[in-house]
């Protein structure tokens, strides 16, 4: 249509409704981005193997995993799903899985069973997706935030409508997350926590990718940590990534959990290029800030990648206020990866990772925690699970056969007396405000080395086999001399359908 036949239309209502009609049909079939599977079922372990050979990505910038997407490793049955996922559909997906650790984490039972259930609506650009989760589990988890009585506990972990188009998307609702470089942890906003409802959008070109989140949190069963306080809690966050081709991507993030008493927020936490940190560190907003920066680097050869994150809690340019003497907290987690180092008839991948959380990162002063500030959701930190401690580790990874995986790691690992709850009570008599309470304790060392086997039996089995020795001193923070030695093994099988699948119509 030229310029002139459109000018000729726009004076005729009948005619300029033609147009309008056309141009939202057109709008309607753009090119929308590549679908993928929920993060978390029976495939994320071989995608997480995937992501650290470099073979997969959870979005064009490799700094986002909210979805199982396609891989060139393994077979291409795990990722078959995924082609078909591109079509217009209703897909259903159910799976059980069942396993035992020996010994088993700190109240818990040593056998467990877990349940998801994926439904999958997708029509155009227009997709829906529910994954409704039960799990074993919940029963011994003092933070599940459903009913504590209940004979089987589930939830629905996703639950979004999400609008696609050539350069982005807009998603409403619940789903899992990683920001990061990393397809199954993150600093700054991860999949630790239960699932929420937000508000999310990206876009994104060849050279850069901004995504941008708000998400209000329903007034929680709040903890003794924030003496039991409600009141209306927010999380805003935004990351922008420029993407150097398929060498390098570098990012920047910024996360603030706030409240405020009426309903409404702030608007310069509402909007979304707003820069977070100034109006943070300039008192313009209260609110409990995290500020992150991360990469993915090819080091002028494609066989080995280099990745990390740095996250800044609370940064101080200075300290001269009286009530704002808080120290910077910091958290760091990187990594080197080699691909196929030796020369073996199989694709094998040598890993050394080292990441810290310092003592007092996520958390707050008393008063900003009783006033809903606290860097948690229901209990669980946004980011990492846990701080004040640090682990450095060495893995090998061998892919044979395109059907299953070993991996063997050694680690040292440290850990403090701290977590994400941990009171300041910098209001008691004595202690200096806007400072953590000061103490000494014993640093609890561990040495641990393990192996761990995934394999899959066609379209519908897979089996995970592992053990691990632990060597422990001071175990519990209390001092000793002696290393203590824990052994455990860990067994799960998942049987999984993946054939439920109505192609509707293009």
């Amino acid at each position: 249509m030229t310029l002139r036949s459109l000018q000729r239309h726009c004076w005729s209502f009948s005619n300029e409704t033609a147009l309008i009609r056309k141009l939202l049909l057109l709008t309607f079939f753009l090119p929308f981005a590549t679908q993928g599977s929920q993060l978390e079922n029976w495939r994320q372990p071989f995608f997480n193997i995937a992501s650290e050979f470099g073979y997969s990505s959870g979005s064009p910038s490799r700094m986002f995993w909210d979805e199982i997407s396609d891989a060139t490793l393994f077979d291409s049955s795990f990722w078959s799903i995924n082609k078909k996922l591109k079509f217009n559909h209703w897909y259903i997906e159910p799976n059980i899985t069942g396993g035992i650790l020996v010994p088993s984490d700190e109240g818990q039972k040593p056998g467990f069973f877990h349940i998801d259930l994926l439904n999958n609506l997708k029509f155009h650009n227009i997709t829906i997706r529910q994954t409704l989760d039960v799990d074993k589990r919940y029963e011994e988890d003092p933070l599940y935030p459903a009913h504590p009585d209940r004979g089987v506990r589930g939830r629905i972990e996703e639950a979004f409508i999400q609008l696609d188009w050539k350069y982005g998307f807009f998603r409403l609702g619940r789903q899992k997350r990683n920001w990061g470089p990393f397809a199954d942890r993150s600093l700054i906003l991860s999949t630790n926590p239960y699932t929420f409802d937000a508000l999310e959008w990206q876009i994104h070109s060849s050279f850069f990718e901004f995504r941008h989140l708000f998400a209000p949190f329903y007034k929680e069963k709040w903890f003794a940590t924030d003496n039991g306080f409600q009141t209306n809690r927010f999380l805003t966050a935004h990351s922008l990534n420029l993407i150097l081709g398929e060498w390098a991507s570098f990012g920047i993030s910024e996360a603030v959990v706030f409240s405020r008493e009426k309903s409404f927020p702030d608007m310069h936490y509402l909007n979304p290029v707003s820069i977070y940190t100034v109006v943070n560190t300039n008192q313009e907003g209260d609110g409990n800030l995290m500020l992150a920066f991360q990469w993915s680097v090819h080091p002028f050869i494609k066989c080995i990648t280099l990745k990390g994150q740095v996250l800044l809690d609370d940064f101080q340019v200075d300290d001269e206020l009286v009530t704002d003497k808080e120290p910077t907290h910091y958290g760091i987690d990187m990594g080197v990866y080699w691909n196929n180092p030796l020369k073996i008839p199989f694709d094998h991948l040598l890993k050394a990772e080292y990441n810290r959380r310092s003592e007092w990162l996520y958390t707050v002063t008393d008063f900003d925690g009783n006033i809903g500030e606290r860097y948690t959701f229901n209990g669980k930190s946004l980011g990492a699970p846990s701080n004040d401690g640090d682990r450095f580790s060495t893995a090998f990874t061998v892919v044979g056969k395109n059907y299953w995986y070993g991996t063997a790691e050694i680690a040292y690992q440290r850990k403090g007396i701290r977590d994400v709850l941990s009171r300041w009570r910098d209001s008691e008599p004595g202690q200096i405000p806007g400072l953590p309470i000061d103490s000494v304790y014993t640093m609890e060392k561990s040495f641990s080395t393990g192996m761990d086997a995934h394999f899959y039996f066609s379209n519908f089995i897979d089996l995970r086999i592992g053990f691990s020795g632990c060597w422990i001193k001071n175990k519990d923070n209390i001092p000793g001399s002696a290393w203590e030695f824990s052994p455990s093994v860990f067994a799960g099988l998942s049987l999984h359908y993946c054939n439920l699948f109505v192609k509707l119509p293009q």
